[in-house]
């Protein structure tokens, strides 16, 4: 089980109004598929895999389940035996109630073909490989309730908090456990034909030095990251874990390893770069100095990139920059005042945020032309995502 924390933020009931809306926002274009999208909405209760089993087994065999939180939101992919077993499922939990006070599903195919499951914990879960430690009940009906029993004792944002306070706590007063901690993370399900080092390199650097990434042979879309301070690591798997980027949803643990090796020969990704690089040094690393530290902005996912670092244009050239480098396109761009002449910032927004990240994954730290006559140096890039 991943020792890094889950994001405790406390959320905004929707109320039955907005409930219906957000049940009607169902992508009804997407292919039939063995595996479904479930979103849960108002989760006032920790979801775990027992019970989104519990709640999904009436409908066929199930094969895998991931369950993952994008902000305030918990989403839960499950894989079946077939699509008949997974369109039962669609049709059957749709705008149906875990309990009788919240959780309400909202269900549709998924984009993803299949799931990588990496270990079987309380988000995770591959049937297919270990035996299900579920316990059984009985489903009951109400808006459709799919569960009679009781739900935790506690709600899902005070326990999460209370662990977290205890885990900080302890961070603080336990050198030991503060040693214990490794600066290397694992990244799992990463597009192997899209990600290479300098990509993961663009993402990841919004959370703390990096020192070097290395993706692992035996293992696809699978790389090693070694910050150089453990608490980027943890910065870097809390705003990311769940995210969607190019069409996988990512994954993060903290790696056994305490630091990763020189690689003397490493081999090529399939886009041709090489699979090992050293960041040690890097102009683009952010945290170098306290106050270069101090500007950064570590944030989830958004629709939204702040941009820093490039010369003044027009909004159709600062456009083109996303598109000539085969980018998402953003849909509008907003300009902030500037103290110097030379440098500008600024915002620009994405139609989703899945968009916003693979946006930044390609282009951060990407050189822009300087026009300047006197100085044709070029100007860095720099993207980070916005609190909105």
């Amino acid at each position: 089980m991943s020792r890094y924390r889950s994001s405790p933020r406390r959320m905004d009931i929707l109320s039955p109004e907005d409930v219906e809306k957000q049940l009607a926002k169902v992508n009804a274009v997407l292919a039939e598929n063995s595996i479904i999208l479930i979103t849960v909405l108002n989760p006032i209760y920790n979801i775990n895999v027992d019970i989104i089993y519990k709640v999904c087994r009436s409908s066929g065999e199930v094969h895998k389940i991931v369950i993952f939180e994008r902000g305030l939101v918990v989403h839960a992919l499950v894989e079946f035996k077939n699509k008949e077993a997974a369109k039962e499922a669609k049709d059957s939990l749709h705008g149906c109630n875990i309990y009788s006070d919240g959780c309400t599903l909202k269900v549709e195919f998924a984009r993803q073909e299949q799931l990588n499951v990496q270990r079987n914990d309380e988000k995770t879960w591959d049937f297919t490989k270990a035996e299900s430690s579920v316990r059984k009940s009985n489903p009951n009906n109400s808006r459709k309730v799919l569960l009679a029993e009781s739900p935790p004792a506690k709600d899902r944002w005070a326990e999460e908090e209370k662990y977290d306070g205890i885990k900080e706590f302890k961070g603080r007063n336990s050198e030991e456990m503060f040693d214990t901690r490794s600066p290397v993370m694992m990244v799992y399900n990463l597009d192997a034909e899209r990600f290479n080092c300098q990509r993961l390199f663009n993402l990841l650097c919004l959370y703390g030095n990096i020192v070097r990434i290395n993706f692992i042979r035996n293992k696809e879309g699978c790389a090693m990251v070694e910050f150089e301070h453990p608490d980027s690591a943890e910065e870097a798997a809390y705003n990311l874990s769940g995210a969607e980027i190019f069409g996988n949803i990512l994954s993060f643990d903290e790696s056994r390893k305490g630091y990763i090796e020189e690689i003397r020969n490493p081999y090529e990704l399939p886009d041709g770069e090489k699979s090992f690089e050293n960041f040690i040094g890097d102009k683009n690393n952010r945290f170098s100095t306290p106050k270069q530290a101090a500007k950064n902005r570590k944030c989830p996912p958004s629709k939204t990139l702040h941009f820093y670092n490039v010369p003044k244009m027009e909004d159709d050239s600062l456009m083109d920059i996303f598109s000539d480098m085969h980018a998402p396109f953003p849909t509008s761009v907003t300009w902030f005042d500037s103290r110097s002449e030379k440098t500008f910032t600024g915002l620009v927004e994405f139609d989703t945020s899945e968009d916003a990240c693979e946006a930044l994954v390609i282009a951060n730290n990407s050189e822009v032309e300087n026009e300047d006559a006197d100085d044709k140096r070029p100007y860095i890039m720099k993207l980070c995502f916005s609190k909105n």
